[in-house]
């Protein structure tokens, strides 16, 4: 049985424009990574708009160290992409309760949880690289992304059950 709900539909184009945004985002980041290898300082300078004088060495190596984070964000945000497309495309197709959706749910789950993760290094770069000033991260703890992990961990066990159950009643008829 198809899905004809709007909010389905509209959930799997916002779905793939986030995937693009994530793209793009991924590709300029990478973009700046080679720019910032091939102009040093002067990337530094033309990206945060200010010659750093003797710190720029210090700025330059910390904006990199910043690019090489995005490019694991985009990374990690693209798997999540990737298993929550795959999800609303079940539910399109009227069938969401498979022990495939639980899988694509603990990927998430895993992603999310890499992604709070990288909130570490974020807050070792902010305080390694002082010279980078308000260009640094301003990272912690997010109790809202650690929630986000734990729910798509519990959704993923519903999901096993779900589908379990669908199996169940298909079995008795």
């Amino acid at each position: 049985m198809k899905n004809r709900n709007g909010l389905i539909h509209s959930s799997a184009l916002a779905l793939r424009l986030a995937s693009f945004a994530d793209w793009a985002f991924g590709a300029a980041v990478l973009a700046g990574l080679a720019a910032s290898a091939t102009l040093g300082g002067r990337f530094t300078t033309l990206l945060l708009g200010e010659d750093g004088g003797a710190a720029l060495d210090e700025r330059t190596a910390g904006i990199r160290w910043l690019m090489v984070l995005g490019i694991a964000m985009a990374g990690l945000i693209f798997v999540m992409l990737r298993a929550l497309r795959q999800i609303v495309a079940t539910v399109m197709a009227g069938d969401p309760f498979v022990l495939d959706n639980a899988a694509r749910l603990r990927t998430i789950g895993w992603s999310l949880v890499a992604i709070q993760l990288l909130d570490i290094p974020a807050v070792l770069i902010a305080r390694g690289f002082p010279a980078l000033g308000s260009a640094a991260p301003d990272a912690g703890i997010s109790p809202a992304g650690w929630l986000a992990v734990l729910m798509s961990f519990v959704l993923a066990r519903v999901f096993v059950v779900g589908a379990g159950m669908r199996d169940d009643l298909e079995g008795t008829v």
